[in-house]
């Protein structure tokens, strides 16, 4: 029997969250360890913003496309323009050109009206995303990078660095939940041993308590303890905490992070 434990929010109904999903399609049970909270940032400021790219559209130099690689910025987007009541502003964003990294964060853009979907499935991370994006010009030269306040500058440099304006737009902040080491530590206490169990890292946002417990448990060899990242960021971010994950996903996808799971 194996068990995994995502490091991560659920779905509000963690039964049908597609990795919780996943793991069952795999004979495996699953549990959930949020380690941050996400709140949005000046939604008032963010209505207004959305509303000067559409005023802009006929300028000499207007907004050509959206990045938006995470699902709370999604829903950051998604929620300001749910707010607004003209409906030819809502119309315009939607069907705006929106880069985005991986399937899941795809077919939640998708699911709010967006109908010009880019990467996605195609980019499974933020480099190859800036190298399709800049690929793309002279068609694209002016997007804006809808994130949080907390990321990697992998994309801005990138385009600023091959000649396209990237204006970064903060619509929402992460915050480390206080109590995750303790839930953590806890479900470890409780685990039967006779179970193989596996820890997800979905990012290094909020992430450094446990992965020092896990570096540390490792090294005691007290649980048998296998490790497993959604990709080379958090791949990277865990080699640097002296943890060599046992699994990396080929594409952050549950799919891909399942295989590669069992594939050990």
């Amino acid at each position: 029997m194996t068990k995994i434990v995502f490091l991560k929010n659920p779905s509000p109904d963690p039964e049908s969250d597609s990795y919780a999903l996943a793991a069952r399609s795999a004979s495996c049970t699953s549990s959930f360890v949020p380690i941050l909270s996400h709140d949005f940032v000046d939604q008032q400021g963010l209505i207004q913003y959305i509303q000067d790219i559409k005023a802009a559209s006929n300028s000499s130099n207007p907004i050509d496309s959206l990045i938006i690689t995470s699902q709370r910025a999604v829903e950051a987007v998604a929620s300001a323009l749910q707010e607004i009541t003209d409906l030819t502003v809502q119309e315009y964003i939607r069907s705006l050109p929106v880069f985005t990294v991986g399937p899941a964060t795809s077919s939640l853009i998708a699911s709010y009206g967006f109908t010009n979907i880019l990467g996605g499935a195609e980019a499974g991370n933020g480099s190859i995303l800036a190298s399709i994006i800049s690929s793309l010009k002279p068609k694209y030269s002016r997007c804006v990078f809808f994130t949080g306040e907390t990321h990697r500058m992998i994309i801005p440099k990138h385009l600023r660095e091959n000649g396209i304006e990237c204006i970064e737009k903060i619509v929402y902040i992460s915050v480390e939940l206080s109590d995750a080491q303790f839930k953590f530590r806890e479900l470890l206490d409780n685990h039967d041993q006779s179970i193989y169990l596996w820890t997800v890292f979905f990012s290094p946002s909020g992430a450094l308590g446990i992965a020092n417990a896990i570096a540390k448990i490792r090294s005691e060899n007290t649980i048998h303890l296998k490790v497993a990242a959604i990709g080379p960021t958090t791949e990277e971010f865990l080699i640097k905490q002296g943890i060599t994950p046992d699994a990396v996903a080929k594409k952050p996808d549950p799919n891909s992070l399942l295989s590669e799971i069992l594939n050990h």
